[in-house]
C-alpha cells in the first residue's frame, strides 16, 4: 500500500538550501520511496539525499500540472535517513511544500 508523508518549508531566501528529515529506513520494514512531489516554481531546485548520496537535484519547473510526481525508486535500510528540500537559485522568498510517497512491507 503506497502511504504518504508531507511538510511545508517556512521562508526559503535566495542562495539557500533548507532540508527535512522525512522518512527512516526501520529494522522489519522495507520502506522504499516510489514518488516525490514539490512546488512547481521557476528557479527552485527539489533536492533528496539518502544519508549523504544525492538522489535528486531537479529544478522544480520541469514538473507540471499535468505531471507532478517524479517516479524514484529509493530504498531505506535500517537507520537510513530521507532528506528531502529545496535550495532556492533566485526566486525570492518563497514557502514551498513536498510530499513523498512510499511503500512499505513487512
Amino acid at each position: 500500500m503506497l502511504k504518504w508523508k508531507s511538510y511545508k518549508f517556512g521562508t526559503i531566501a535566495n542562495n539557500e538550501e533548507k532540508l527535512n528529515d522525512m522518512l527512516a529506513g526501520m529494522s522489519a520494514k522495507n520502506r522504499v520511496v516510489k514518488f516525490i512531489i514539490g512546488d512547481i516554481d521557476a528557479d527552485i531546485y527539489l533536492r533528496v539525499y539518502r544519508d549523504a548520496d544525492q538522489f535528486v537535484n531537479l529544478e522544480c519547473d520541469l514538473l507540471t500540472t499535468a505531471a507532478p510526481m517524479l517516479p524514484v525508486e529509493i530504498p531505506l535500510a535500517e537507520g537510513q535517513q530521507l532528506k528531502v528540500g529545496f535550495y532556492n537559485e533566485a526566486a525570492g522568498n518563497v514557502t514551498p511544500t513536498i510530499a513523498i510517497g512510499y511503500e512499505e512491507a513487512q
